[in-house]
């Protein structure tokens, strides 16, 4: 099947920025404003030498708050190796697992995710579902398997209209008030490069015709060698007690996640559902991600409860996090792609390396009376920021007037009837020797080059970015 529509490109998101002087946000201009006046002011109160013994210390409030090191305010970095430190320094970054030391069941898992409970509930028709129940927020988690189709083979026609129906499901949750955010995952896992070939040949029929034959094994010697797993998933996190006919009990509120994800318009994006995850599938997914040695057992994962999913020893490392004899690097999101982009962007990312690698793109769709606000919000701070340099004559940059009009146009499109979402991307990849972490980095980081995306280490912060890509509904931008 051909088609002469040309395939879109897509762009348009942008920082979120508050109101600031020039470039700075609002905490930013608060702190610069605060070392040169308090200064200024001590000395006409108190004389010049109180501004002076003042001085070096505005000025090293100023230098905090426009300083950057990898994109990220000095400030920021600071902080989170303080608290990092304050942490290791109270073995709050080491787990040592049940077999080891005696674990109260409430803390099952280690972390972010020690709140959390897992629910095994039936749902009439389709058997039993698993649930992530975080006892502090409230919020509960039900997850979909899903099998991408890939779009490798897909005419143009096909992917406009499955990256359209994608940005109508996303723009759909804003309606349902229950609904905190979503998560879509990707997880490689690499194989064998012989695994193609013992498979084709194990399924041969001697009595096939010679040129069927000697077909199939060119076809299987031509195959790349380096082959993976892709396992699709996409996380719902739901607040159950929000909305008019909040649920008072456990029971209903389960019920409630349910309908949510039953609402969602998954195939139409280019994606079938496989099944609705179930407790084993979940305990399986968790289990394997912090043991790799656990990913080829094939029978008794329905014997495991909660608490046998967690790692049985883990360190959080300031630059990489430490679990069951692997190791583990994260990344986040720093900066989108500046220019527009095709559908498959994300490929290199997405392609099968040496190690297991975990992508995970987070959602959270804003309800439309908070998208309005947050949006004219941003139009007015754009706004202040182009007066700002009107007044202190000098010519906005063109990633100013970029930004501007950015935001002025996802106003009108909200104004229209477009959602708003907020979004944000992690990844994950895991080697099974310190040794090899390195190469593992390097393998990422080059991938994310060619998806034109810039990507931080979660300094400070590995093992909570580990967690976000796991079916538990973690959102780091949660409080």
């Amino acid at each position: 099947m051909s088609s002469t529509t040309d395939l879109h490109t897509y762009g348009g998101w942008r920082r979120s920025r508050s109101l600031g002087m020039g470039s700075l946000d609002t905490r930013q201009t608060v702190m610069l404003l605060t070392a040169v006046l308090v200064p200024l002011l001590a000395g006409l109160v108190f004389g010049v030498q109180v501004a002076v013994l003042l001085a070096p210390a505005g000025l090293l409030v100023a230098v905090l708050a426009v300083a950057r090191r990898g994109g990220v305010l000095v400030l920021d970095a600071g902080l989170a190796w303080v608290r990092w430190r304050w942490a290791d320094w109270r073995t709050q970054t080491i787990v040592l697992g049940q077999m080891v030391t005696p674990m109260p069941e409430r803390w099952d898992l280690p972390g972010v995710l020690a709140p959390t409970r897992l629910l095994d509930v039936e749902d009439p028709g389709r058997g039993r579902i698993g649930v992530v129940w975080n006892q502090r927020s409230g919020h509960m988690t039900a997850t979909l398997l899903l099998s991408p189709a890939g779009a490798l083979l897909a005419d143009p026609a096909t992917i406009n209209r499955q990256v359209g129906s994608w940005s109508h499901l996303l723009a759909s949750l804003a309606d349902d008030t229950s609904i905190q955010h979503a998560a879509v995952t990707i997880e490689l896992v690499p194989e064998p490069g012989t695994q193609l070939a013992d498979h084709v040949q194990g399924r041969l029929s001697a009595t096939a015709p010679a040129l069927a034959q000697q077909v199939i094994g060119e076809l299987t010697a031509m195959a790349p060698r380096a082959s993976a797993q892709v396992r699709a998933r996409l996380s719902l996190t739901c607040d159950p007690s929000l909305g008019a006919n909040a649920p008072r009990a456990v029971p209903q509120a389960v019920a409630e996640v349910l309908r949510s994800l039953g609402s969602l318009a998954v195939s139409a994006a280019g994606a079938e559902i496989l099944r609705r995850a179930s407790a084993t599938d979940l305990i399986r997914i968790i289990r394997t991600a912090y043991d790799l040695d656990a990913e080829p057992v094939a029978a008794g994962w329905d014997k495991l409860r909660w608490a046998d999913a967690r790692p049985e020893h883990a360190r959080d490392r300031y630059d990489h996090y430490q679990h069951d004899g692997a190791y583990s690097m994260s990344w986040v999101l720093l900066e989108a792609p500046r220019q527009r982009v095709s559908h498959d962007v994300l490929l290199s990312l997405l392609s099968p390396g040496r190690y297991r690698r975990r992508l995970t793109l987070t959602y959270r769709t804003l309800p439309r009376d908070v998208a309005g606000a947050l949006l004219e919000q941003e139009v007015n701070a754009a706004s202040v920021r182009e007066e700002y340099k009107r007044r202190t004559r000098r010519d906005p940059t063109a990633r100013d007037r970029a930004d501007a009009n950015r935001a002025a146009r996802a106003a009108i499109e909200e104004a229209y009837g477009a959602g708003l979402v907020q979004w944000s991307l992690y990844v994950t990849t895991t080697a099974p020797t310190r040794a090899e972490l390195a190469q593992a980095r390097r393998e990422v980081e080059q991938a994310a080059g060619h998806a034109r995306l810039q990507l931080r280490l979660a300094y400070g912060g590995q093992a909570s970015a580990f967690a976000a890509g796991l079916p538990c509904g973690v959102y780091p931008g949660d409080r």
